[in-house]
């Protein structure tokens, strides 16, 4: 291989690790000095300063008969004004009692939208948007158990009328005592600390479907002929719309990780799929005139995304450097054992990033097969 060859071949092998040390290192130790030096100047706000906007809450349901009664009443049981919530859950066609248990509290104010047939969350979703009277939506999952106040937590940002969206704080815990079910639990404690620095900036990169909520007129309607991750769809668009989005660590909602790890990794594959996806209608949030808004998105996503390939370039660039040096030689030998440790869940942490990372590569390659539109693949919890 000529001395050309080798060169480039360096540079790809430094870029490639730069990216990755950027995306899982240097980015969420660095976002805390980023969010305090660029945050958003706005006027504070007081508690009670404003009259409480009227809020629609819009679960869309499918074969939720095990965790639906108990949804209903933590609904139920929200500190906020009966006059100003409209509580509408949607049965996708469930095929079990779920439609029948939310039948039953029509007289304590729960509305059933019911569909003929099973669609997907997504068309489920637009539905109950043209549905829903109030100003505030806010959307979660039927596994999803709010503390009382926080719909009174959510909407508190909105009195800023550049405020389009706020995403709640969820804390998942773990039952099943699967690899991937703790790692998922410890992920998403590192994202949640990610999300409320950026919070901070109001510039979230992508709510959480478990607890979200934005402002009626802002909803774009989700598509429905491809998967779709509703939450980062819809919130991203309002970013796009010119409007911001925070994080709310007080407004907190619990959920379980899925049962079985295979559950997990289906989970995560569709997750990539939907992703991929729609990846170009995202890009407009790479926009070089919105400098910080950018940066996020590519840190936080766009390498998260494209990680398992990063990983796979860099791979491939350190054993064609392996004549170059000591370094690469170590470098390449402390891949192979970390990928080794990986593999037999020496380190569950591990395997929990390399088989989420190989999740998301699925992801991508069915991102190019058709697709059949609706339906839903639910998954088994941990606390089912």
């Amino acid at each position: 291989m000529n001395e050309q060859v080798l060169f480039y071949i360096q540079v790809a092998f430094w870029l490639l690790l730069f990216l990755l040390v950027h995306c899982y290192l240097l980015f969420p130790m660095t976002l805390p000095f980023v969010s305090e030096i660029f945050k958003r100047r706005k006027t504070s706000l007081e508690k009670g300063s404003a009259e409480l906007p009227t809020v629609s809450i819009l679960i869309s349901a499918y074969n939720e008969e095990a965790v639906i009664e108990r949804k209903i009443q933590n609904i139920l049981e929200l500190d906020y004004p009966k006059d100003k919530l409209e509580v509408l859950i949607g049965d996708d066609g469930s095929a079990d009692r779920t439609a029948e248990i939310v039948a039953r509290y029509e007289d304590r104010g729960i509305t059933l939208v019911k569909a003929p047939k099973n669609a997907g969350k997504a068309a489920m979703l637009n539905r109950l948007h043209k549905i829903a009277k109030n100003d505030i939506l806010l959307f979660c999952d039927a596994n999803t158990m709010f503390f009382p106040n926080v719909v009174r937590k959510l909407v508190f940002p909105f009195q800023d009328k550049k405020i389009g969206c706020a995403c709640g704080h969820l804390i998942l815990s773990d039952k099943s005592g699967s690899t991937l079910g703790r790692g998922e639990s410890s992920y998403w404690d590192l994202e949640s600390e990610i999300k409320k620095f950026e919070g901070v900036l109001d510039m979230l990169i992508g709510g959480n479907g478990a607890l979200y909520a934005i402002r009626r007129e802002l909803y774009t309607e989700l598509p429905v002929k491809k998967s779709v991750m509703d939450d980062f769809f819809v919130t991203t668009k309002v970013l796009e719309k010119g409007y911001y989005c925070t994080f709310v660590t007080s407004a907190i909602g619990t959920e379980q990780t899925s049962k079985e790890s295979s559950g997990e990794f289906r989970r995560k594959v569709r997750i990539g799929r939907a992703n991929f996806n729609f990846l170009f209608s995202y890009l407009p949030l790479l926009n070089p005139l919105h400098p910080l808004l950018a940066y996020l998105f590519f840190s936080h996503k766009i390498l998260r995304w494209f990680s398992p390939h990063i990983l796979i370039l860099l791979f491939v660039a350190n054993a064609c450097l392996l004549t170059s040096g000591l370094f690469y030689q170590i470098f390449f030998g402390a891949m192979s054992l970390a990928l080794l440790v990986a593999l037999f869940k020496i380190v569950p942490s591990g395997y929990y990033f390399l088989s989420m990372n190989y999740a998301m590569l699925k992801g991508f390659f069915m991102a190019f097969k058709r697709e059949k539109s609706g339906g839903w693949a639910r998954e088994a919890r941990s606390d089912e």
